[in-house]
């Protein structure tokens, strides 16, 4: 008995057809359609669950096969975690900032932009502090990688765009890059980390809080108006 690689064609995607002699379960099972997606969320799920040396029996239980069954599609362990780890290259965050900005204020359009690479973040962390503790060789993972240029790459985009429109002012539209970049990633590893963001203030306050300093810090003549302008309707 045999497993056979063919194409779902409900969706277009590699499946494995996995026979008796590979299930779990035989002989009374029948031959299943396992996708290359199901295969890498059971990965995933395994890998961020149990941590980064559980073994391919452990996951391809989740699945009902056995682990030979796992390397129909994948040539090893090692490009199985990696593709089921590294986080997407063009997500979608990323897409919407190449899009805009457009002519809603500035904190508005922060806000959005926050929470997206917020839970961007929060989601890809785990994954890639798996990966580094894995034991796969550094460069197999990251050496080919253009995600953290191209984000750099957006973002950068967005914020001179902005400088143009005159929602910001600012010179240079990088720095500015970073330290958006830097006041997420710096929460959100210490969040996973420690398994708590050693704060009173909830996520949901301080992404808030962050886009209410860019706006003060970018945008200073504006905000201070709006200050003003609330301070005399509370008046």
């Amino acid at each position: 008995m045999r497993a056979e690689e063919l194409t779902d064609a409900a969706s277009g995607s590699n499946c494995v057809l996995v026979s008796d002699d590979l299930l779990t379960n035989a002989p009374m099972a029948r031959p299943r359609l396992i996708s290359d997606e199901q295969i890498l969320e059971a990965t995933r799920r395994c890998v961020l669950e149990r941590g980064p040396h559980v073994s391919l029996d452990v996951i391809a239980e989740q699945l009902g096969v056995t682990g030979p069954a796992l390397l129909r599609r994948f040539r090893n362990r090692e490009e199985l975690f990696i593709r089921a780890l590294m986080p997407d290259r063009n997500p979608e965050w990323m897409q919407e900032f190449d899009k805009g900005p457009d002519d809603r204020p500035l904190e508005v359009q922060l806000r959005e932009h926050l929470a997206r690479v917020w839970k961007f973040f929060e989601e890809v962390i785990p994954r890639i502090t798996a990966l580094r503790e894995s034991g796969i060789e550094h460069k197999k993972v990251f050496d080919n990688d253009e995600g953290p240029a191209q984000a750099v790459r957006a973002i950068t985009g967005w914020f001179k765009r902005a400088i143009e429109m005159g929602l910001v002012e600012a010179e240079e539209a990088e720095t500015l890059t970073y330290a958006f970049m830097g006041a997420l990633q710096y929460r959100a590893f210490i969040s996973y980390m420690v398994k708590s963001p050693n704060t009173a203030r909830s996520n949901r306050e301080f992404l808030d809080d962050v886009a209410r300093f860019f706006c003060r810090a970018l945008k200073p003549a504006a905000a201070a108006k709006t200050q003003i302008v609330k301070r005399k309707r509370t008046a």
